[in-house]
């Protein structure tokens, strides 16, 4: 998980993205760190960008020149993996697969001046459930393989598939059927509410697109939430801040009533006013109110906001989200002990001769060794 910048840091860069001129002392920094926090952030880009535009702010060249190469690269990156996206896709409506493109992949194509400023590992991507099977055949036919993931139908709801190309830059698509691993959110938007509102992305090709403007800001403010523990991440805050700059007042008051509807009014409205301090973000003032009228608090998902969160934290709420409790036990269970197939490859065992008689020391040493890290807070 991302650590917690400084404050004058994370302040400072949020100060550049919003455009003013930052002293270069305020940052308290060297500038071989500010370049690693930038990649670790993925500010490489529209740093590099905001600098551009005050030539005179007094930043160490070395540190200029270093950022306008990583920017450059990263252009170059992006034109490989675009060229991948479009072949995905035409390799996926070849099948009738027609899935939604979601997070970071489709906003860098919609609402960022450049492609390249709005990095990613992966490309998320939303399907039906009975597609799976499909999905994973279309993509070993054009080279793709599947990862390691734990699987299971309550546990993460998503696999991925992944490739280097000739040019040794990496390719993952990851496929969820639901929008999130977590229980309370995870039916939060089906596949079919965002294909009925789903706009095209013509950058990425006759069969790319996303979720709508409404839902697209939906996602991006449960997101932080839903997956990373709340974490503050300046992208995920600008993302908030380019979405909600193109919503006019009337899809405002829609994305207010959709939250409510939801049960994540709470979350919307913390992930706005974020977004407005620390970007200047506009956001009407009765849209806030309406987010967070008393009341809010005792929605199920603002539990998700309070701080410091742990791994334990995220499964007791997730088992609590599910309605049933063979649901909860099948959840469970799937936690405790993935495939015999999984726990083999994750301890390279996979095709060894012995694996299977010593899977059951690896659920032993795996459960151990889990406790450990949820004692130690290292989960």
């Amino acid at each position: 998980m991302t650590a917690v910048l400084p404050a004058p840091l994370a302040d400072g860069l949020a100060a550049v993205l919003r455009g003013e001129r930052v002293s270069w002392r305020s940052l308290g920094v060297e500038p071989a760190d500010l370049l690693a926090v930038c990649a670790e952030e993925d500010l490489t880009g529209l740093v590099h960008r905001q600098l551009g535009n005050l030539p005179e702010i007094g930043w160490p060249q070395s540190l200029r020149d270093s950022l306008t190469r990583q920017a450059r690269a990263g252009a170059t990156r992006e034109l490989l993996r675009r060229r991948e996206l479009v072949t995905v896709l035409d390799a996926l409506a070849a099948r009738d697969i027609h899935p939604i493109l979601l997070k970071g992949t489709p906003l860098a194509y919609t609402v960022y001046e450049a492609p390249s400023l709005r990095p990613r590992s992966d490309t998320d991507l939303l399907i039906s459930r009975e597609q799976t099977d499909t999905v994973r055949r279309v993509m070993t036919g054009i080279g793709y393989s599947a990862t390691n993931y734990c699987d299971g139908e309550f546990l993460f709801c998503q696999f991925e598939l992944g490739k280097e190309d000739a040019f040794g830059v990496g390719h993952a698509f990851d496929f969820h059927w639901k929008i999130s691993t977590q229980s309370v959110f995870a039916d939060l938007l089906s596949y079919d509410e965002l294909s009925a509102d789903a706009t095209p992305v013509p950058a990425l090709g006759a069969h790319a697109r996303t979720a709508g403007a409404v839902h697209a800001l939906l996602l991006a403010c449960v997101h932080p939430v839903m997956h990373h523990r709340n974490v503050e991440r300046l992208v995920w805050i600008y993302d908030i801040h380019l979405l909600a700059a193109r919503l006019s007042r009337a899809e405002f008051d829609r994305l207010a009533e959709l939250a409510v509807r939801k049960g994540v009014a709470a979350i919307c409205a913390h992930q706005l006013a974020l977004a407005r301090s620390r970007l200047g973000t506009p956001v009407p003032d009765q849209v806030i109110a309406a987010l967070a009228a008393p009341g809010r608090e005792a929605e199920r998902s603002a539990s998700y906001l309070e701080p410091e969160r742990r791994w334990n934290d995220e499964l007791r709420s997730n088992v609590r989200g599910l309605p049933r409790w063979t649901d909860r036990l099948r959840l469970l269970k799937e936690v405790a002990f993935p495939a015999p197939g999984y726990m083999l490859r994750a301890y390279g065992l996979d095709g060894a001769a012995f694996g299977s008689a010593l899977l059951p020391a690896l659920y032993v040493h795996r459960g151990v060794r889990g406790i450990w890290k949820v004692l130690r807070h290292r989960k």
